[in-house]
């Protein structure tokens, strides 16, 4: 039991003490106490008292509501929980405290009540509806507004919930809606009391609890035509509703808080949510189809029409709020696509385009004083995703867009003639007039670029419109409009330009403006730079003047956090490629002090909020093409490295969750250009396997193996001499394996992991063979699949090709050879049912490679180490090789003709895409256009799952189905890996092995062929002698490649350092 209220409110008065140690002891004394029976129960009755101190009475608010969040009923068995008789006492006596409290303490009340309700309602807490509706039906302001609150919080458990689990919810709406109809009908009615705020709170705040409840899906009560009417009236009452002037605040900014503009933006969310999921008959589930065909005839119509009335307010200069502009005009742009609502828009098109929505697009008052009073500011928001889905000027655009888009031979005609009208005018008006309408029409012609460029009789004016409108707005004495004309600028500067001077022209504008006075000038111009050197093939206009562009970017950079920047960054250093070399020292360096600026100093531990995340991200990724592009020089990452090391040191452990594929990238580069894997980089290894020991770091596998098996094959002697490395790789691997709680596709790098080690260190790591062994065939046993069931019994291929004899001595001692073969030749033998008979595993390249070397070794070793079993089967294994090769070259011929026929391209990953069409006009009949009904959609849904690589089978499900696709696609080799028997040719190390047993076991040589038929035979014989031919490519082939590597050489000069790779670079 804890002490009298008298004595806890005499330590919570200590706990707001100036004293430090007072405080401490109070605040010690309080956490002592936290789950002592009786002691939330004496916060709640502080907390509640009416003549205790406010600021006692906050404090014991604020401990009862942290208490009850960890404590009502802890994720954890173990964890210390709340007394049961005093969550009863809680729950028999929130109700009145909220009730009777003032919003400073109800605030914190309202957390308590949520976490009783989230847990207890209803089983433990069967008579709080009936109290509920008792206060509803009283006259008492309070009660009934508290009342309210409640049942917002009822219904916001079971917001997201199934429609199953929403059912405990129908007695609240059965019970209570009703009777919160009736005073939403009563207070809007009553016009005399408009005025008090707290009234016009509570129409608020039943909206809120209406659109909690109807969130998902409307509740069948909800949805009789009479109830659902009803509703409706009130929400087109007060979305025509005339604001009451008085009582608003004079700042423009803060009047959005009004509760009747609140009001106002919950009745549009409910609108706007109900017309997106009902406006359609034809999208919605059967069960709603007549209620949506009611809604599409009675309700879309009506709402359209206010909302039109509402927005007409801002072309005589009325005020609405930002977000209220916002959701009237997504509602609009909804309302485009659909037949009755389009043809009711029809009339009035022009007056909404020209008159309200564009106006909006323009420069206003607002902008001008953001401008110059925190540039920064505008900056941010112009960058900033969240306040673009709140922004009016954002929605405006998606508006025009969509008109050009989907209502587009009656509207783009007139859009773009109004635009030319404003450019006319401009000009005409000359240079110092103000021009808030010029740069709302750079802004809309750069937005409906899509459009623009791929429409006939349009995208062959973008050139003439681009020099005769956009290039004279660079000279605008306006800041904002020069800023839109290099915005505009890089927007158009892919299309093909019939005169090149006039691109010259433009990007020579663009450059000019990174000196401007204007910080958001400078910004645009630094963004659109990166679209001109993106798209230009001769860097030589943009060298003389590179060191002036870095300065800028780097000047502009400690400025401003913007993402687009730093791509622009990277675009110019892809470009520039070698040639960056002299600068790379520089950039990074400032690119890692703006890193650790956005992600506070390196030595910084406590968690920070990382404003500018994706500005950080992107230095790093900026970081990583550097690296990319001084990969001729390897010399260079030693003079980086010491700059790099503080990233990677903390940005590899749990701070850097954000950054971690990023900082992956960069230690890739770092393992795989340098020279050797230095001292520094071997620091690193620790921490990659602290991550996979831990639960965040699995996730990134795929990403992790990357440096590690740089690590590996670039720094094998240091591996092997190390203490733990070789511990670490098997626990690592054991560890996601046999864990079934991890899915199977994120499994798929263990074993790709021993690979490394059984193919770098071939001969050095007897004792790894077994555990490896033992690990794959666990796994294997449960496996489903099934490119991870190729890499598993590969793990077998793997330790074959290792050492045979040691290999095979393993599996017949541990009883696992025959099962291990048995799965094996199974696999080799399985083939697709459709599409070509295909081979259904091992059906990349190198998994077959790997196939072949296993199978030849077992056909090398010695007649005292091979088991009878094997013996037996020597037939079977030539028949396995020769197939395997056979389909090899098949695949080698028909990669290397896509690679003729598409340069770059992703071989394995096809080319067939859909082809949607043209945005097409929808007409203006009553009809919406054609959409696919509910059925027809599941019907996708399940041919989309029949090819999804990551669903696990069930039942009785077709194997294939599943399987074709996948492997063709994600089981691409990967061009960038290396590996130690890249330099063994299977089709010569198969003849090699075939003349030497020939020559020497004439017994085994004939069981070898004995398990062919004679075409069989006949293949065996062309393999053995294509080998010759092979030899003479693979020689043509190494001596361009050595002629290459002397040219980089030659070209990287005396400083750089030749160095032989293998491994991965960091694009796998």
């Amino acid at each position: 039991m804890v002490a009298s209220v008298e004595e806890l409110v005499q330590v919570l008065q200590a706990t707001l003490s100036p004293d430090v140690a007072t405080r401490e002891q109070a605040e010690a004394y309080l956490k002592q106490h936290d789950y002592a029976k009786g002691y939330i129960v004496g916060l709640m009755q502080v907390a509640s008292a009416p003549k205790a101190d406010l600021g006692i009475r906050q404090a014991a608010a604020i401990h009862l509501k942290n208490i009850s969040a960890k404590g009502w009923e802890p994720r954890k068995e173990e964890s210390a929980r709340l007394h049961d008789e005093d969550k009863a006492t809680i729950r028999a006596n929130i109700l009145e405290s909220f009730i009777q409290s003032p919003e400073l303490i109800r605030s914190q009340l309202t957390e308590v009540m949520r976490v009783a309700v989230q847990h207890d309602f209803p089983e433990r807490w069967p008579d709080l509806l009936p109290t509920l509706m008792g206060h509803l039906g009283t006259d008492d302001i309070a009660r009934v507004y508290g009342a309210v609150q409640v049942i917002q919080v009822i219904c916001r458990k079971y917001e997201f919930k199934d429609k199953d689990e929403r059912e405990v919810l129908a007695p609240v709406i059965e019970n209570a809606f009703p009777r919160l109809l009736q005073m939403l009908q009563s207070l809007i009615a009553n016009e005399a009391q408009r005025q008090d705020k707290t009234l016009a709170t509570l129409v608020k705040l039943i909206l809120k609890t209406y659109w909690n409840a109807t969130y998902l899906d409307l509740p069948a009560a909800l949805m009789r035509t009479d109830v659902f009417g009803a509703w409706i009236t009130c929400f087109h009452q007060i979305i025509g509703m005339q604001v009451p002037a008085e009582g608003q605040p004079s700042d423009r900014t803060e009047r959005k808080n009004f509760p009747w503009w609140k009001a106002k933006k919950w009745s549009l969310h409910i609108a706007n949510r109900l017309f997106s999921r009902y406006g359609n008959p034809k999208q919605v589930k059967p069960e709603y189809k007549e209620f949506a065909k009611m809604f599409k005839e009675q309700v879309s119509c009506a709402f359209l029409q206010s909302y039109m009335q509402l927005l007409a307010t801002l072309s005589g200069g009325g005020y609405l709020p930002d977000r209220i502009i916002n959701l009237a005009l997504q509602f609009l742009t909804t309302a485009l696509s659909h037949g009755n609502t389009y043809k009711l828009m029809k009339p009035h098109m022009e007056t909404l385009m020209f008159n309200v929505v564009f106006q909006i697009v323009c420069f206003n008052q607002v902008d001008a004083e953001l401008w110059e009073e925190d540039p920064q500011e505008y900056i941010r928001r112009g960058n900033d995703i969240i306040e673009e889905m709140y922004s009016p000027r954002a929605a405006a655009i998606n508006f025009l867009v969509e008109v050009c888009r989907c209502r587009t031979k009656e509207n783009m005609p007139k859009l773009m003639g109004f635009i030319v009208q404003i450019f006319t005018r401009c000009n005409e008006l000359g240079a110092n007039a103000p021009h808030p309408e010029l740069a709302g029409a750079l802004h809309l012609i750069g937005s409906l670029q899509e459009k623009l460029k791929t429409t006939p009789g349009y995208m062959e004016q973008l050139e003439p419109m681009l020099t005769a409108h956009v290039l004279p707005s660079f000279q605008s004495p306006h800041g904002h409009v020069r800023a839109k004309a290099a915005w505009c600028a890089g927007v158009y500067a892919e299309i093909d330009f019939t005169n090149p001077q006039n691109f010259m022209a433009l990007f020579a504008g663009v450059v000019n403006c990174l000196k401007d006075p204007d910080l958001p000038v400078k910004v645009d111009a630094i963004v659109s730079l990166g679209s001109f050197v993106e798209t230009t093939d001769d860097i030589s206009q943009i060298r003389p003047i590179l060191p002036q562009l870095l300065d800028e970017f780097f000047a502009l950079m400690n400025e401003v956090e913007s993402e687009e920047m730093v791509f622009t960054l990277e675009t110019i250093v892809e470009k520039f490629g070698e040639e960056i070399a002299p600068y790379a020292m520089g950039m990074t360096q400032n690119l890692v002090a703006a890193f650790w600026k956005l992600n506070g100093s390196q030595d910084q531990t406590d968690e920070d909020d990382f404003t500018g995340a994706l500005a950080s991200v992107g230095c790093l990724r900026a970081i990583a093409t550097i690296l990319e592009s001084l990969s001729a020089l390897p010399h260079m990452y030693a003079q980086l490295e010491p700059a790099l090391m503080p990233i990677m040191r903390k940005m590899l452990g749990a701070d850097g969750y954000d950054v971690y594929e990023e900082v992956l990238e960069i230690l890739s580069y770092m393992t795989y250009y340098a020279p050797a894997v230095s001292p520094a980089m071997w620091e690193l290894w620790p921490v990659l396997i602290s991550a996979l020991d831990g639960e965040y770091g699995v996730q990134y596998f795929e990403n992790i193996l990357v440096p590690m098996d740089n690590y590996i094959s670039r720094g094998t002697e240091t591996f092997l001499a190390h203490p733990t490395c070789k511990g670490d790789v098997l626990r690592v691997a054991s560890g996601v394996l046999l864990n079934n709680d991890i899915p199977e596709p994120e499994m798929l790098p263990a074993p790709k992991l021993l690979e490394c080690v059984l193919q770098n260190c071939k001969g050095r790591v007897d004792d790894c063979v077994a555990p490896y062994l033992a690990v794959a065939l666990e796994r294997l046993k449960t496996c489903e699949l099934t490119y991870l069931k190729d890499l598993l019994i590969q793990i077998v291929a793997n330790c074959l090709w290792y050492n045979a004899a040691l290999t095979l001595d393993i599996l017949v001692k541990n009883g696992a050879l025959g099962t291990a073969l048995q799965t094996w030749f199974g696999m080799l033998n399985d083939r697709t049912r459709k599409g070509g008979n295909k081979r259904k595993h091992h059906r990349r390249e190198h998994d077959k490679k790997v196939c072949i070397l296993g199978l030849v070794a077992l056909i090398q070793t010695p007649a005292q180490s091979l088991p009878a079993e094997v013996a037996a089967g020597m037939g079977q294994i030539c028949a396995a090789v020769v197939s395997l090769l056979v389909d090899l070259r098949e695949q080698e011929k028909e990669r290397k003709e896509f690679e003729a026929k598409h340069p770059g391209g992703f071989y394995g990953w096809g080319s067939d895409e859909e082809d949607f069409g043209g945005d097409e006009d929808l007409g203006d009949d009553d009809e919406e256009e054609e959409e696919l009904d509910h059925a027809e959609l599941e019907a996708m849904a399940k041919r989309a799952t029949a090819v999804n690589p990551y669903r696990r089978r069930t039942g009785d499900e077709d194997d294939d189905e599943d399987d074709e696709d996948f492997d063709d696609g994600m089981l691409t080799d990967d061009e960038n890996f290396t590996s130690p028997i890249d330099d063994v040719d299977p089709f010569v190390l198969f003849a090699e092995t075939v003349h030497a047993t020939q020559s020497t076991d004439a017994q085994r040589f004939q069981a070898l062929a004995g398990g062919l038929d004679a075409t069989g035979q006949q293949t065996l014989q062309e393999l053995v002698a294509y080998a010759p031919t092979r030899r003479e490519e693979l020689a043509k082939k190494k001596a361009e490649e050595e002629a290459k590597k002397a040219e980089a050489q030659a070209k990287a000069g005396p400083g750089a350092i030749p160095v032989q790779r293998a491994g991965h670079d960091a694009h796998h």
